[in-house]
C-alpha cells in the first residue's frame, strides 16, 4: 500500500466537480487500510481526524480532488481512462497527503490532525462544503495547509510569499440573445455574434493595472453558417488581489454590456459563477516554511502574487494559512491545465516530507 499506487488508480479515473464518487470511494478504503477510523464523508470529499490530545489545536492540511474536461496527451501508462484528466495535479496532491498520513501512522506520531480531501476545486467552491463542516463540529484548527505542483519552478523548489499569494478570481458567463434571421435579410436580425465580437473587443481594450484579468477562453453559438445567429454563450474568469476589486470589475463588465445592449439590440445577460477569495499566507507560518526548505536541503524562492485562482482563499479567511508552490520541473515546461502536464512519481514522497516536517514543527506537544 503506497502512494504512487494510490496516485496511479486516482490518475486514471479523474472525475469533475461533485462527481469524485470513486475517487471518495478508493481513498475512504485506502485510508481505512491505514488504521484511520474517523473518516468523515462531506459532499463527496472526505475529512478525516486524528485527536490525540483533549485540548490541543489542530493541524490540518488538505489535498483537492477534482479533474478538468481535458483529454489526455502524456502517453503514461496510467493515463486516463475517460475524457476527463488531473492536468491540475490534484492526484498528485492527494497521494502527496495521504503519504503524510501513512508516515504518521508509521513514525507513531501523535497529536491533533485534520486531513481534508476537498472535492470542486476546479468549479463550485467546495472549500466553502469543508469550512462550513469543520465550524459546525467548532475545531479549532492554529494552521491550514496546502500546496500546489507546478513546472514553472524546477523539481523540488519551494515558493511563496507573505499575504497574497494568489489572486481573488470569479467565473462569468455572458450570454447573448438575439433574432435568428437569413443571412441575406441579417438587417432584420439581432446578430449575436457581432454583439459579442464588439464586447470583447471592448474587454479587451479595458486598462485594467497590473494584478487585474478579464478573459474569456470558450465561445458556443449560432446555428448555421447563413443564419443570423440568436444566441450566443461566452465562457471566462475574472482574476484580481482582492474580492472587493473582482466585484468591481463584474460592475465594469455589466456597463458594457448595456451599452452593447443599446447598440446592437441584442440582449445581454451576465451571470457569475464561482468566487474564490485570495489566498493570503500568514508570516509565521510562511518562517516555518521557509526554515523547513533549509531543513530539507530544497531551494527556497519568495515568488510574487499569482493571477492563479484557487478556493484555499476560504480556508484563509478563516484559519491562519499557508500555501506554497511544489516546483515539478524536470525537462519542459508545459503548464497547469495543460494536455501533457504530468509530474513525477518520485516527488510525492519529497513533497510529503515536506508536509511532515511543517507538522512536526508546529505540533504543540512532543510525547
Amino acid at each position: 500500500m503506497n502512494a504512487i499506487e494510490l496516485r496511479h488508480e486516482l490518475h486514471m479515473f479523474p472525475e469533475l466537480s461533485y462527481q469524485e464518487y470513486r475517487t471518495q470511494k478508493t481513498l475512504k478504503k485506502w485510508i481505512a487500510e491505514l488504521g484511520y477510523r474517523r473518516i468523515h464523508e462531506v459532499s463527496t470529499g472526505l475529512v478525516i481526524e486524528q485527536s490525540d490530545f483533549e485540548e490541543d489545536d489542530y493541524i490540518l492540511f488538505r489535498a483537492d480532488m477534482d479533474a478538468l474536461p481535458i483529454k489526455e496527451e502524456t502517453g503514461w501508462e496510467f493515463a486516463s481512462k475517460n475524457s476527463n484528466m488531473h492536468a491540475c495535479g490534484h492526484d498528485f496532491h492527494m497521494a502527496t497527503l495521504f503519504d503524510l498520513m501513512k508516515k504518521i501512522i508509521d513514525r507513531k506520531v501523535k497529536g491533533n490532525f485534520l486531513f481534508v480531501f476537498q472535492p470542486a476545486e476546479e468549479t463550485g467552491g467546495g472549500a466553502l462544503k469543508i469550512i462550513d463542516f469543520l465550524q459546525n463540529k467548532n475545531y479549532r484548527i492554529k494552521a491550514a495547509i496546502a500546496l500546489h505542483v507546478t513546472d514553472e519552478y524546477p523539481q523540488g523548489v519551494i515558493a511563496s510569499k507573505i499575504g497574497k499569494l494568489f489572486s481573488s478570481s470569479c467565473e462569468v458567463d455572458v450570454l447573448f440573445k438575439g433574432k435568428a434571421v437569413h443571412a441575406a435579410f441579417h438587417h432584420l436580425g439581432k446578430d449575436s455574434i457581432k454583439a459579442a465580437v464588439d464586447f470583447l473587443i471592448e474587454i479587451y481594450d479595458l486598462d485594467l493595472k497590473k494584478g487585474n484579468l478579464v478573459w474569456f477562453g470558450k465561445i458556443n453559438g449560432g446555428n448555421a453558417r447563413n443564419i443570423v445567429a440568436d444566441r450566443v454563450l461566452l465562457e471566462g474568469t475574472i482574476r484580481s488581489p482582492e474580492i472587493e476589486k473582482t466585484e468591481e470589475i463584474v460592475d465594469i463588465i455589466r456597463a458594457i454590456s448595456k451599452n452593447i445592449e443599446k447598440l446592437s439590440g441584442v440582449e445581454i445577460e451576465i451571470k457569475k459563477g464561482s468566487i474564490y477569495r485570495q489566498v493570503e499566507v500568514d508570516e509565521n507560518l510562511f518562517k516555518v516554511l521557509k526554515n523547513t526548505a533549509e531543513d530539507l536541503n530544497l531551494t527556497f524562492m519568495e515568488c510574487e502574487t499569482k493571477l492563479t485562482g484557487e478556493d484555499f482563499g476560504y480556508f484563509s479567511e478563516k484559519y491562519p494559512s499557508l500555501m506554497f508552490w511544489f516546483g515539478t520541473k524536470k525537462e519542459q515546461s508545459h503548464g497547469l491545465h495543460n494536455p501533457k502536464f504530468l509530474p513525477s512519481d518520485e516527488l510525492i514522497d519529497t513533497a510529503s516530507e515536506v508536509f511532515y516536517k511543517l507538522l512536526t514543527k508546529l505540533r504543540s506537544r512532543i510525547e
